[in-house]
């Protein structure tokens, strides 16, 4: 049985915040940190969109005493949200590929429709689901 416990919370915020860990990297390389940037994100508007939806579950992940303040059905949720945000997102550009097979693409798709199960049955349950 699938339940969302603390551990796949807290990995569905780091899948979530992947644009501000290349963000980091890229700033971290001054020298080659704009073509990293352009060379996985050709379209800037894509980059800000991702750091867009990545700056809640990276507060989560640096912040989590703050967010235990939150209800974990409303933290459930609003990760779901911006997930499926996400994985339209990624179905969206598959389609800009012609639906191309990339293995990469597949797996990040597959990963966050598997964290998107795990977090829906979680928030539809009624028993309290993440570990304290």
């Amino acid at each position: 049985m699938f339940f969302a416990n603390q551990t796949s919370v807290l990995f569905t915020c780091a899948l979530l915040s992947r644009t501000w860990l290349l963000f980091a990297i890229a700033a971290s390389s001054r020298q080659t940190g704009g073509d990293i940037l352009s060379l996985l994100y050709p379209e800037h508007r894509w980059f800000y969109l991702g750091l867009a939806m990545g700056a809640l579950p990276l507060s989560r992940l640096l912040l989590p005493r703050l967010w235990a303040k939150v209800s974990e059905k409303l933290q459930l949720w609003g990760l779901l949200v911006i997930l499926v945000a996400d994985i339209s997102l990624q179905v969206h550009a598959i389609n800009l590929n012609y639906w191309r097979f990339e293995l990469l693409n597949a797996i990040t798709l597959w990963l966050s429709l598997l964290l998107g199960f795990i977090l829906l049955k979680a928030a539809l349950s009624k028993q309290p689901t993440l570990a304290k």
